[in-house]
């Protein structure tokens, strides 16, 4: 009897442990040296489907040769679509350099809760930050907790006259499942009216 005690929660929480590691696996959504320049046309984002686990985005924006932002630089737009049952819970920078000029106090991250931006203003945005290689997640500034399923427009650019090399990891989780939750609740009263 008491061992049922034990063994229902440890193995729950082991299974919880299990299911929250996988997020270790990775992939890359887009790398522009490899897969070639994102769009720089606000209104046709390049369209990624994003998986579980952590992925990856990297690419150059800035002066250097491309179009697409307000100033006539080089801007990236990406549309991530979210499938059913997954979630976005941290877009951190993994890597941020300034390969010409000086990128001052960081670049441009525009976010809107769509497959697209209607404009280059901030009434066309739902969020926005300045990012620069010191930044763990964006999602806060960006005033958003998570990204739940559907589409998920960024817009990315420098906003000095400089080139800047980025890349930013997405870490995509499966939702909290209404069974699992439910189930873990169970366990826990059934244990509770166990001991009395």
């Amino acid at each position: 009897m008491h061992l049922r005690l034990i063994l229902a929660p440890l193995v729950t929480v082991l299974c919880l442990l299990w299911t929250g590691g996988q997020g270790a696996c990775g992939a890359v959504l887009w790398n522009e040296a490899v897969d070639g320049d994102l769009p720089g046309e606000f209104s046709s984002p390049q369209v990624v489907v994003a998986t579980f686990g952590e992925l990856t985005v990297s690419g150059t924006i800035g002066r250097n040769g491309n179009s697409g932002a307000t100033d006539g630089s080089d801007a990236d737009y990406l549309a991530i679509m979210l499938p059913e049952g997954l979630e976005i819970v941290s877009v951190s920078v993994e890597g941020y350099s300034a390969t010409e000029g000086n990128s001052g106090g960081g670049s441009f991250l525009g976010y809107r809760a769509a497959s697209s931006f209607a404009g280059q203003g901030f009434s066309d945005i739902d969020g926005w930050v300045i990012f620069s290689d010191d930044f763990p997640d964006l999602l806060p500034a960006l005033e958003q907790p998570f990204l739940g399923e559907g589409d998920h427009a960024f817009w990315i650019q420098e906003t000095n006259p400089s080139i800047v090399e980025y890349s930013l990891s997405f870490q995509v989780v499966p939702e909290p499942s209404l069974g699992l939750l439910a189930g873990f609740a169970f366990l826990l009263i059934l244990g509770r009216r166990k001991r009395r």
